[in-house]
This record gives structure tokens, C-alpha cells and sequence, in this order.
């Protein structure tokens, strides 16, 4: 008889859960233990609602591990994302686990940063296989029964006494076939502008660079328009087919109250993406430095339900509506940006590199539950009390300890709810109810009797100049 050998492969299965006797959450990662200790979370919440902090804990953990990413969403890499979230402890994971150094170093960092701005909803978007999909509209799929197998609990033919439920069997999606690298280039060389942007664009001032670029003003030499163009170097993307897609999606979808896609070349092995540009700036110096009436509210309100009701119709989720991202002209219009892969080229690196601030997400994106376009409904209401109060509820407290509040607490305090009128205060209501059915749509809010009250886009700009003024931004 031959010696029995050691074991191999053994996997140690960490059980994590709320400890009643000493009324904590065990059996969680080193980081995410210090985190929690950190957020400022006590026992008693811990107690009162473990689900609460370990949904929580899971989506910020997973937007700290995927924050320079970003590409338009719809509904099939939502669920894709939500299925890796809830798979971040246990070994069906697709994603191996970020080094514990480099995770204990993004929460330290994070927290330093924790009551600036930062890109919201940074979540990635990732398809089947770990691929981003189209963003176009998921096409639905019929259940289909496999002819060369029964249906589960079925019985002979034609039996309907059967006490099990017959179960439909779902194909599940192919993952798309990756692109080698000559594929992507011909494929890109196809779809950017063949000409030379050195000549047709007069670089005036860089604004910034980040991990994915680099951010610059310039000047269209036939036009006399400025624009902002955004570098890219190709060599540094991973998911260049994904690019491909969103140049096409944006080529194809303009819309008057979007910062649209111009153009785009080939520069060597760099990207150039030429974008409009929106002289105000963001409605945030706004909101944040002079008081708005309500009629001035309901105006930007309008132009910002237009924008994201038409990404709706196209199948795609924003997912990051809040001030910083709606950007004003000095006429007044109003434009939303930020979104898509030329969202991860941020002018300001620190901004890109903290982890999403969470303020302005909906209770769905933290429980993952009935998650879909409304989520830009809801922070479309957070962001109207940012015009109402200057900034978003729970803006002091860490991120991790507002996700948990957003999960547990629902729809937020108004503090001066009883000045709104009567039409303000059910539009408020209309966008932050908690209930995604009950939630209205985008295209439902445009027939909302506030928006009624909307005054002439001209009058924003006294308030945009009255910013710039205050803000040294002349």
C-alpha cells in the first residue's frame, strides 16, 4: 500500500458575517476590515443592518478596484458588473482579488480625498467574458426549450398534473471574440478622420492629463470654433474594441443637450477625440456659489432631462448625472457630459484617480436590486437639491458611510423642503422615490408640471458670470 500524500490545493473558505456577541461584521479582508473601522459605522448600525454595510462594502470596494474605467452602460453589462460584485469573496469570482498593499494604499489614499468631488458611478462596465458590450440596447432573447432534453419536472406528454413547474432553459450570451491588435487598428483607421489634426486645429492651452491622457483647448482653423481635444495614447488601452464601439455610438447619436462627439484621428499611436466645449463651465460653481430661483431650476432641469431621456431611448445609462457633469455656455445653454470611454480623460488627475464619490447614487445601485436607467432619474434629484442647497446630502460623511446611509435611508432629507412650491417638492418626490417602479422616467418627468415654471436659458448666464467671478475663473 502506497503512502498516502499530503494534501494539495487546499482552500481555506472564509465565512463572513455579522457576530452578534460582538456586534461586528467577521470574516472580512484585512482592507475592508480598516475601512469599516474608518467609515465611522458603529456596532449598532453594523447590528441594526449587516446587509446594509456589506452591500456597501461591496460596491465600494469594487468601484476602488475598477475606477479608471469607463464605458457606456446598458442593461446587459449592469447585470454582468452586478454578478462580479456579489462575487468579490468567494472563489466564482472572475476577478482575482487586488494585492492586499495596493488595496490597503487605494483606501488610505481614498480616504485622505474623502469630502472632494470625484467621478461618481466609475463602476466599469464589463460584458460577458470580461468584455464591454455595445451600447446599444440588449436584444431579448426568447426562452427556448432544448429539443434533446425534457423540460425539469416534466412529466409525459400531454400530463398537466405534474407538481413541479416546467423550467425553460436561456442560451446563455457568447463572449465576444477579442480583437487582435492589427484588427483594431484597421478597424479604427476606418471609422477616425484620414486627415491631419495638427493642421486643422490650433492647440491653445492644455488643461490637464490624467492616467488616460491628455486634455487640451484648441481652435478649429475653418470654423474659428473651440473645441476640446483629448489625447489618448492606444498603447495604454486594454479594451481598444470597446473604443471602436463607443466612436461609433457617438458618431451616430447627437443630440442638441449633449457635449458631442466632433471627430476623431489617428495620430501616430495616439487618439485624438475632438469634443465640444461648453465655455461656463459646470453647473457645480453654480449651485455652489450663488442661490438659483426656481424658474432657473426647472430650465436646466428641462435640458437635462432632454439629454438623458434620448440616451434612454438609446439603450444606454448614464449613470453619473450630477452637477459637476452638466456643463452651461455663456449663452445658458445647457449640455451632459461625462460619459463613455472619453470620461476616463479627466483634466484633473486626482479626480480621476480617487475612487467615485457616491453622493448622487440611487439605493438600487447599492443593493444591486432592479437596477436599470432609472438610476439617472434619482440622481437627477440629487442634483436638484444640489441647486436647492448648494450640495448633495451626505457630502461630509466618508463614501463608504454615505453608500450605507443611501441603502438604509432611502430618500433623503429636504432641509428646506416646506420654501418648495408645491410643484418642486412632487418633482423632487417623483425622482427620488425609493420604489423603481413607482420612480418616474425621463421621458415621463418632461410632462411634469415644474418644468412649466422653466425661464429663458439667458437668464442662467448672470449667475454663470456672477460664479466666475467669485471663483477667479474670468
Amino acid at each position: 500500500i502506497s503512502d498516502i500524500g499530503a494534501p494539495f490545493q487546499v482552500k481555506h473558505n472564509v465565512h463572513v458575517g455579522f457576530n452578534a456577541d460582538t456586534g461586528k461584521i467577521e470574516g472580512l479582508p484585512t482592507p475592508w476590515m480598516d475601512l469599516l473601522q474608518e467609515a465611522n459605522i458603529s456596532r449598532t448600525e453594523q447590528l441594526e443592518n449587516p446587509d446594509a454595510v456589506m452591500a456597501a462594502l461591496k460596491v465600494y470596494n469594487y468601484s476602488l478596484r475598477n475606477k479608471q474605467e469607463k464605458w457606456l452602460a446598458n442593461q446587459e453589462t449592469i447585470d454582468h458588473e452586478t454578478e462580479e460584485i456579489e462575487h468579490q469573496l468567494d472563489d466564482s469570482g472572475r476577478r482575482k482579488p487586488s494585492n492586499d498593499d495596493d488595496m490597503v494604499a487605494d483606501i488610505t489614499n481614498d480616504l485622505k480625498n474623502r469630502k472632494m468631488f470625484a467621478d461618481v458611478n466609475t463602476l466599469p462596465v464589463a460584458g460577458p467574458g470580461g468584455h464591454g458590450s455595445p451600447a446599444t440596447a440588449p436584444k431579448q432573447h426568447r426562452p427556448v426549450v432544448d429539443p434533446q432534453r425534457p423540460a425539469v419536472g416534466a412529466g409525459a406528454a400531454g400530463d398537466h398534473n405534474g407538481d413541479q413547474p416546467q423550467i425553460r432553459r436561456k442560451p446563455k450570451p457568447e463572449a465576444p471574440k477579442a480583437l487582435t491588435e492589427e484588427e483594431v487598428m484597421t478597424q479604427l483607421r476606418a471609422i477616425v478622420n484620414s486627415g491631419n489634426p495638427k493642421t486643422r486645429y490650433k492647440i491653445v492651452k492644455k488643461l490637464g492629463s490624467g492616467a488616460s491622457g491628455t486634455v487640451y483647448t484648441a481652435v478649429d482653423n475653418v470654423t474659428q470654433d473651440k473645441v476640446a481635444i483629448k489625447t489618448m495614447d492606444l498603447a495604454q488601452q486594454p479594451k481598444k474594441e470597446l473604443i471602436i464601439t463607443e466612436i461609433k455610438v457617438m458618431k451616430d447619436n447627437k443630440h442638441p443637450n449633449l457635449v458631442n462627439y466632433l471627430d476623431s484621428y489617428l495620430v501616430d499611436n495616439d487618439l485624438w477625440v475632438i469634443m465640444e466645449i461648453l465655455e461656463g463651465g459646470a453647473l457645480t460653481d453654480v449651485v455652489t456659489e450663488t442661490v438659483m430661483r426656481e424658474s432657473q431650476m426647472a430650465a436646466i432641469c428641462k435640458e437635462t432631462l432632454k439629454a438623458v431621456a434620448f440616451l434612454h431611448s438609446k439603450g444606454i445609462i448614464h449613470r453619473d448625472i450630477k452637477s459637476d457633469n452638466v456643463l452651461l455656455g455663456m449663452d445658458g445653454s445647457v449640455k451632459v457630459t461625462d460619459f463613455g470611454f472619453c470620461a476616463q480623460i479627466s483634466p484633473d488627475e486626482k479626480r480621476q484617480t480617487m475612487v467615485g464619490t457616491p453622493y448622487w447614487m440611487a439605493p438600487e445601485v447599492v443593493s444591486r436590486k432592479q437596477y436599470g436607467n432609472k438610476v439617472d432619474v434619482w440622481s437627477l434629484g440629487i442634483m436638484v437639491i444640489e441647486m436647492v442647497e448648494g450640495e448633495p446630502p451626505y457630502l461630509n460623511e466618508t463614501p463608504l458611510k454615505a453608500l450605507y446611509l443611501i441603502a438604509t435611508h432611502g430618500k433623503p432629507d429636504v432641509k428646506s423642503r416646506e420654501k418648495l412650491s408645491p410643484e418642486l417638492a412632487d418633482f423632487l418626490d417623483r425622482c427620488l422615490e425609493t420604489d423603481v417602479e413607482k420612480r418616474a422616467s425621463a421621458e415621463e418627468l418632461l410632462r411634469h408640471q415644474f418644468l412649466m415654471k422653466a425661464e429663458s436659458l439667458s437668464t442662467i448666464t448672470p449667475l454663470i458670470r456672477a460664479a466666475k467671478k467669485i471663483l477667479n475663473k474670468n
